[in-house]
């Protein structure tokens, strides 16, 4: 086996990494033999890759992998937002791509030096055809005992679903504050639940069924979120079991000064909404926000932002 990316990653993976989540389990991954690489080999033959790049970084990637990626090798594309296992098949004519979802999100914890799972959800792998049991037992090994590997024959719909509750990582951005509080502030959560409104319009106009990934189903998370406090908080505690400092991958990123995946996340909804004539001008708006972020000369220092100044600033009733 080996593992290929950032040498920080590497390093993690070498070491050991542990997972724990919101209800306070936790296990440990111990370190996996085999090579740990900084760069591609010079030919990759019979293998699985599980390609984890950002949405960002995809096309660079597969342009790499491009001249030494054998016909016999199969790739899993894990990304988040919409289209990339389109966009591997694309640059990757005759390799077996499949798309694979992680249901749930997961933050790294610098502090405790651990994964942290934060919502509830599994990991899907779509289910294309019959593979050969060697294949699907290999890509089975990837299972945790705090996330469940699951097949499923509509992994479209599972991406849709999961892009609806990634949807909230852009609010985290643009309020910068930390993904703990912004469950606590009613603003907030009445701003992401107009963000998934806008999404289920538009699956709902394409004739998507989202399936269930959290113990709430899709359709109901926004009613959910736009329950009063005290309510909400008992309904919802497992949401607000985080990290008191964990932030998204869209903030970091806006930190780092790298170009985010705002435009495959909320500027998803946007596009398709548009395509299926369905207006989605909250994420349209918000899409413009993180954009107008990514310019600014101020993204380090400026202050935090209440939700319901940001409802103020999206025209949001």
């Amino acid at each position: 086996m080996s593992f290929i990316g950032r040498p920080i990653w590497l390093e993690r993976l070498h070491e050991g990494v542990t997972l724990t989540d919101y209800a306070g389990n936790e296990a440990g991954s111990k370190a996996s033999a085999g090579d740990y690489l900084a760069e591609l080999p010079t030919k990759i033959e019979r293998s699985i890759i599980w390609l984890t790049v950002k949405n960002t970084a995809l096309a660079e990637m597969l342009t790499r992998f491009q001249p030494v990626i054998a016909s016999d090798c199969i790739v899993v594309c894990c990304q988040n937002g919409l289209g990339a296992a389109a966009l591997a098949r694309k640059y990757l004519p005759g390799i077996h791509v499949l798309q694979g979802i992680v249901g749930c999100n997961v933050v790294w914890n610098e502090s405790l030096k651990q994964l942290q799972k934060t919502t509830e959800g599994e990991f899907y792998v779509e289910q294309q055809g019959e593979l050969a049991p060697e294949l699907k037992k290999a890509l089975s090994a990837v299972q945790h005992k705090l996330l469940t590997l699951f097949w499923h024959k509509n992994i479209e719909a599972v991406a849709w679903a999961k892009l609806q509750l990634n949807l909230a990582s852009s609010i985290n951005t643009v309020v910068n504050q930390p993904v703990r509080t912004m469950p606590l502030d009613r603003g907030c959560r009445q701003v992401i639940a107009a963000l998934m409104d806008e999404l289920l319009a538009v699956t709902a106009a394409r004739h998507i069924r989202l399936p269930k990934l959290t113990r709430v189903p899709a359709r109901y998370l926004p009613a959910v979120l736009r329950l009063p406090d005290w309510l909400f908080k008992r309904l919802a505690s497992a949401m607000l079991h985080i990290e008191p400092t964990a932030r998204s991958s869209i903030w970091w990123d806006l930190q780092a000064g790298r170009v985010t995946e705002i435009d495959y996340l909320n500027g998803a909804v946007a596009e398709q909404g548009a395509l299926s004539g369905i207006a989605c001008p909250i994420n349209k708006r918000v899409t413009d926000l993180v954009k107008s972020l990514q310019t600014s000369a101020l993204v380090a220092v400026r202050p935090p932002l209440g939700g319901n100044t940001l409802k103020f600033q999206l025209h949001l009733e």
